[in-house]
């Protein structure tokens, strides 16, 4: 007797109906996410290195922000880390069960947003610790992870239709 692959087509309804419900809900949480780094960073890299380098001596600043300490910087990296790498695991094992893109995208697209946090965090204490320009990379690494968050949801929501 041959295994047949799990795949979203052999789900039961019942599991279908969870994927779809726990990706909406995913969706919804990271867009909020994204718009509240906007609004705190206005997603420019001189923003965000004021976010956790402070701007205390920009007294023209619309809202002074002071450097985050080191504890705050833990607080930050020990959350994300933890909170992220689970969305990261179950969009990624939901888009393991889809039939397309092909299995190289699919290895691409689910490897991807791990690598990119790690990158993600590195810059972010480099930025704090060492230079602000490395604003640069977080935006670039959070960006690319973002859109790969939306694609790979894409994907499982029209596997799941």
């Amino acid at each position: 007797m041959t295994a047949v692959p799990a795949s979203w087509r052999t789900a039961p309804p019942l599991l279908r109906a969870l994927a779809r419900w726990v990706t909406v809900i995913q969706l919804v949480g990271y867009t909020t996410s994204l718009v509240f780094v906007w609004h705190t960073t206005r997603l420019v890299p001189r923003g965000v290195a004021e976010r956790y380098r402070g701007s205390v001596a920009d007294t023209a600043a619309e809202v002074m922000q002071f450097p985050k300490s080191f504890s705050e910087m833990l607080t930050v990296t020990h959350t994300h880390l933890l909170g992220m790498a689970v969305i990261f695991s179950i969009s990624g094992f939901c888009l393991a069960l889809c039939s397309r893109p092909g299995e190289r995208w699919r290895r691409f697209l689910i490897v991807e947003p791990f690598v990119a946090l790690l990158l993600s965090f590195s810059a972010m204490w480099l930025m704090r610790y060492v230079d602000g320009r490395f604003a640069w990379l977080l935006e670039a690494s959070s960006a690319s992870m973002a859109v790969v968050f939306y694609v790979q949801s894409w994907y499982v929501l029209r596997e799941l239709s």
